[in-house]
């Protein structure tokens, strides 16, 4: 077994330094949601826009090359390719700061996106090899907590930043540490040895292979229309906050980045401890745990978005909506798919093409979450603006709840196929 090759120590470290890595890619990626409404406001720009910006132009590119930058990982060095990638998603990054009309930022953004195509399937895959299969979803799920530290840093880093000296130096400032991150990856982490050889198919054959894994297209489609809702709620949560409840950029970067890191790293760690002890019982838990978080995300969500804005409570002189505790509890519960489900997807794939099947799920993640979400909501929310006024985005993220009570069902569905496979699949 890989895992066994390497102490426990050093699997502590590599962890941590895919940790660090995985914050700048969410730092770098969601700068932008703190900072719509100050580019929304230089630039003139629609909500559809912003939409466009915030979503598609930085996930069309992000999902489309994640697998076959995937399939270079799983055939040459997947500590080089992050080592590549990191390097350029955080050159790209400082060039958004630079960008002098909204196109230009728009292209520096698909540059973002190319850049963090060869971040997070070659991390899980890496993360596989030097964890066993008992430990991966801890593993992973502790690899995903770097989302909310990122999303916190982010927002609540971004906004200060932004507020001080401008929008285009937060870029700047977040985007250049991922250079130096690089070269540590490239100077201090070992790859592993593959158990096997790489595939000898052509890349769409080994699609069709992972595809037709037991539960895994009902994982992947779960994902994607969660990730619908997920990402645009977490695009338009700022602009919502600011314009419903008249908190000012630095308060909402405060209470979502907040509220977000806090609920995430608590429902990430608990789901993927609690699947890894659970699955041991009943390997059905691997997915019906995703399922739950999903059932209970919903109402939570709603629940922010449709509190009265009249509401509010006080805390260290500062008036916070209560609507922010039901953006607290729902995070809890919307973190719980993060570690069980990566974990399944590479409990269930080849050694040879782990990096690719975890490319392949991101790619439906991201295209229909990251690239439509945002999009979908900025149209919405210009069409019910004549009826709604500047309730119109409350209403349209409401909306998009349903699709999270959709991926709970689908999520529902796979998980008697994947406990079946999942005996076999173990090493």
């Amino acid at each position: 077994m890989i895992s066994a090759t390497y102490s426990t120590k050093y699997r502590a470290y590599v962890l941590f330094i895919l940790w660090l890595t995985y914050i700048l890619n969410f730092v770098d990626r969601q700068l932008v949601t703190i900072l719509l409404e100050p580019i929304k406001l230089e630039f003139g720009a629609s909500d559809t826009a912003m939409g466009f910006l915030s979503g598609f132009a930085f996930a069309l590119f992000y999902a489309s090359l994640g697998v076959p930058v995937a399939r270079l990982a799983d055939r040459w060095s997947r500590r080089n390719v992050i080592a590549i990638s990191i390097g350029l998603w955080s050159g790209m990054t400082a060039l958004c700061g630079l960008a002098g009309s909204f196109w230009q930022l728009a292209l520096a953004r698909v540059g973002v996106g190319i850049g963090e195509a060869g971040g997070t399937p070659p991390s899980h895959s890496l993360i596989a090899d030097y964890f066993p299969a008992d430990q991966r979803a801890t593993a992973l799920s502790i690899h995903a907590t770097a989302t909310q530290f990122g999303i916190l840093i982010g927002m609540l880093g971004g906004a200060i930043v932004a507020a001080q000296y401008g929008w285009r130096m937060a870029f700047i400032v977040f985007g250049i540490p991922g250079v130096f991150i690089g070269l540590l990856i490239a100077l201090t982490v070992k790859e592993p040895a593959r158990e096997g050889p790489p595939s000898e198919n052509n890349m769409l054959a080994d699609i069709k292979h992972i595809w037709a894994l037991p539960g895994f297209s009902l994982i992947a489609l779960a994902g994607a229309t969660t990730a619908l809702a997920a990402y645009g709620l977490g695009t338009w949560s700022p602009s919502f906050l600011m314009r419903t409840h008249g908190l000012s950029l630095v308060e909402t970067g405060l209470l979502l980045g907040g509220a977000g890191a806090i609920s995430g790293i608590v429902g990430a760690v608990t789901g993927g401890i609690l699947c890894d002890k659970l699955s041991k019982r009943d390997k059905r838990w691997q997915l019906w745990l995703p399922a739950g978080g999903a059932f209970a995300t919903a109402p939570l969500m709603l629940g922010f978005l449709l509190w009265p804005e009249s509401q509010q409570f006080t805390v260290a002189g500062y008036t916070v909506p209560v609507a922010i505790i039901f953006t607290l509890l729902g995070g809890v519960a919307a973190a719980f798919w993060i570690g069980p489900t990566y974990a399944a997807i590479q409990t269930l794939s080849p050694d040879n093409m782990r990096a690719q099947a975890a490319a392949i799920f991101l790619f439906l993640f991201n295209l229909v979450g990251m690239g439509l979400g945002p999009l979908a909501i900025g149209i919405l929310s210009d069409a019910m603006m004549p009826m709604f006024g500047v309730d119109s985005l409350r209403y349209a993220m409401a909306f998009s709840l349903l699709l999270v009570l959709l991926g709970g069902v689908l999520f529902l569905r796979a998980a008697p196929k994947y406990a079946s496979a999942s005996q076999a699949a173990l090493r």
